[in-house]
């Protein structure tokens, strides 16, 4: 780039909530945002139907006191906590949804073999959960890109199917959806991972229990019509090469030349795009590992109360599809129950993977199938499915993740990294390195 002035201050490439929430930290300087899609988001994304939405991606996010709430706090996209039971469980005929998951031993159809199984394991993975807990937690004066490198090492020596230990077979099938909801199987993620996902789903304080309320969709729309005709869709871009003055992005027959670029896209995607840039960081770009998801959206026009009204998510061993999720629950307020609302389900991992060759009508089928046998009474009130696949839905760490860590996490010129692949918390994960990166312009655009 030599002296030319260049044409951006900062170049954002991946129109997704980590490069969106980097421009909405930058919107006061001179950014422009480039998303190869046709619309903004990534995998938040949902599409209203009336008072309700339907989701087809991420839809649990963290609270009030975290990256992801001070944006939306910020951008003015209205959320709130999720009502109702996050751990339920239908298994067997049987649907399990209250009380603490402890008594599920108990309450389920099991062996006594399996029952004690059941107990063990359980108790093994939550005395873990708390041991995780303590580990996660910030330590004073720590920042947060060290809390995430020490997350990651946490247990990372194994799989979450070793530290497990051999199980019956019904025992695995009630851990197993929980793991695969990070598109992984217990015989791949690591044990620490595992174990931190159980955490976010059972701590209610500190992990994932909000809904934006409109659908997910509704935070990147916000971010992007505040950014007007600074955010271009349909541009997709084949390179971006760092300078030592500068970065200049290729994007069809356009050199855009910028002083600082954040790369946005999954890591796979940064890979490729990413030109002088050490060759550590590549490689570990290239080895962050993604499993895939298939995602069904169900609107239904149920004209009363329904067996599921208290409940938002429930794990669904032995069916087309891990989990289920009520994800009309959070407008259910005090008074008369409206009629209608909306589910969610997805398989993800092995179970995206035998679905791969079906196309969308039958899936639906299959799905609305599945969730009438587990809740009879929606059977003729599900009115419309549709399907939404994602080949690379979320990464997931496997054993040996947290080596890769430094490579990406270190200083690389003009160039800032930011995507959810960075640590283990997705949205948030997402979020907090978009805005890290922005903070970190910002400062080097002031000296």
């Amino acid at each position: 780039m030599g002296a030319a002035s260049p044409d951006v201050e900062v170049a954002v490439v991946g129109g997704g909530i980590a490069g969106l929430s980097a421009a909405w930290e930058l919107r006061d300087r001179d950014v422009l945002v480039l998303e190869a899609d046709a619309r903004v988001g990534g995998r938040l994304m949902s599409e209203p139907r009336g008072r309700y939405w339907l989701n087809f991606g991420g839809h649990v996010l963290a609270g009030e006191d975290s990256a992801t709430g001070r944006l939306l706090a910020a951008a003015g996209v209205e959320a709130g906590d999720v009502p109702g039971v996050l751990t339920a469980l239908a298994m067997n005929g049987r649907v399990l949804t209250g009380g603490r998951v402890e008594t599920y031993p108990l309450r389920l159809r099991l062996t006594t073999a399996e029952r004690l199984a059941l107990i063990r394991a359980g108790a093994r993975v939550r005395l873990a959960v708390l041991e995780y807990g303590r580990v996660a937690r910030r330590r004073a004066g720590e920042s947060e890109a060290d809390r995430r490198a020490r997350v990651l090492a946490y247990r990372d020596d194994r799989t979450f199917a070793d530290f497990l230990g051999p199980v019956p077979a019904e025992v695995d099938a009630i851990f197993r959806p929980t793991i695969q909801r990070s598109s992984g199987e217990p015989e791949q993620v690591s044990a620490g991972y595992g174990i931190g996902y159980f955490h976010l789903v059972w701590d209610r304080e500190g992990g994932l229990s909000r809904n934006v309320l409109g659908g997910s969709a509704r935070l990147p729309q916000a971010i992007a019509a505040a950014l007007g005709d600074r955010v271009r869709t349909g541009a997709p871009v084949e390179r971006v090469v760092a300078g030592r003055d500068g970065v200049t992005v290729h994007q069809g027959d356009e050199r855009i030349r910028a002083r600082y670029a954040v790369v946005a896209t999954p890591a796979f995607a940064a890979r490729e795009l990413l030109e002088g840039v050490p060759a550590e960081t590549v490689e570990a770009l290239g080895r962050v590992a993604y499993g895939p998801y298939v995602v069904g959206a169900f609107l239904t026009d149920e004209p009363g109360p329904m067996p599921y009204d208290g409940v938002y998510a429930v794990a669904t061993p032995k069916t087309s599809f891990n989990m289920l999720f009520n994800t009309a629950n959070v407008t259910r307020g005090p008074g008369p129950r409206e009629p209608g609302g909306t589910l969610m389900a997805y398989s993800a991992a092995s179970l995206a993977d035998a679905l791969a060759d079906r196309d969308d009508e039958e899936v639906a089928r299959i799905y609305a199938d599945d969730v009438a046998r587990i809740f009879p009474a929606v059977a003729g009130h599900i009115i419309e499915v549709r399907i939404r696949r994602w080949a690379h839905g979320l990464p997931h760490p496997r054993p040996g993740r947290h080596l890769l860590q430094p490579a990406l996490e270190r200083p690389l010129g003009n160039v800032f990294l930011a995507g959810d692949y960075l640590g283990t918390t997705y949205v948030d994960t997402a979020v907090a390195t978009g805005t890290a990166a922005a903070h970190a312009i910002r400062r080097r655009l002031r000296e």
